[in-house]
Formats: C-alpha cells, structure tokens, sequence
C-alpha cells in the first residue's frame, strides 16, 4: 500500500509541469495609435499591472508592445489585446509564443489549446513544419503570427517545440 502511494504521488509531481506549460508565453502585439512617449509609457503601465505579466515594454519606434508572462499565468491573448484597446490604442498582429494540448477539429486541422480554454488553428506554409506536429494529445510550444478572425484565431506556425 506504502509503494501504491508512492508512486500515486511521484506520477503527481511528474505530471504537474504538463499543466502548468499550456499558456502563453511571450506576445510581441504591434500597437498602432502611439504618438508620444508619455502614450507608450502609459501602456506599458497599463499592461505591467495585469496579473501574470511578469515584464512588459513598449517601442514607441517600432510601434510594438512585449510582454513576457509567469508561469501558470491565466492571461490570453485576446485579453491582452482588449487591454490594449482599453488604452486607447489599435491591437495589429501579434507573434506569440504559445504551449498547450494538439488536437484535431472536425475539418481534421490541428488546433492547440491553452488551460484557459484558448484555441488556435495552427497553419504552415513548410511541409516539415507540418510532420513535426504529430498526434492529438501532444503537448507542444508554438511561435508563430497570429491572426484573430471572428470565430477563431489562426496561429501561422514558425517554430514547434515538443
């Protein structure tokens, strides 16, 4: 019974850092709308105050907001775009960097999902890109561009990590 619960609890610990990489990770979101220093220093504030942000800064050069997150963060991308729009400015494209669960939809397209219940519909233009998504089930690290649509947002794979 000893070794039973042992080994109940040691399966736990090991399965524990699966669930707690199913998020995103980094999101560099173009801001459009930026005109003077005090608007990007407003914004990054702004985003810094959000719970799971671990960093966040602002180019008013490049027009782009990037944001680090914490681990086991409840952040999605579509909040952080809100956020964005909250502040007065325009949420463009973004490049995330994203973990969680491969699965298939109907049409038979492999979609990933966060914790927080997040999909995104993953899209490559390279063949190998594709083999290296292999099963449902999987658990991968995406980055890719991201494109929000009005039913989903299509994930436009540049690097897989198993």
């Amino acid at each position: 019974m000893k070794n039973y619960i042992a080994s109940l609890i040691i399966s736990l610990f090991l399965l524990l850092p699966l669930g707690s990489q199913a998020q995103l990770l980094e999101v560099k979101q173009t801001v459009f709308g930026m005109d003077c220093a005090p608007c990007a220093y407003g914004l990054e504030k702004r985003i810094q105050k959000m719970d799971g942000i671990q960093s966040a800064s602002v180019s008013l050069n490049d027009g782009l907001l990037t944001t680090n997150l914490k681990k086991d963060n409840q952040l999605t991308l579509k909040g952080i775009r809100e956020a964005v729009e909250e502040s007065g400015f325009k949420a463009k494209e973004a490049t995330i960097t994203v973990a969680g669960k491969i699965t298939k939809n109907d049409s038979g397209k492999y979609v990933l999902e966060t914790k927080t219940g997040e999909r995104f519909l993953l899209e490559t233009e390279n063949k190998n890109m594709q083999d290296n998504i292999s099963e449902s089930g999987q658990r991968i690290i995406v980055t890719g561009k991201a494109e929000t649509g009005d039913e989903e947002t299509t994930l436009w794979v540049q690097n897989i990590k198993a």
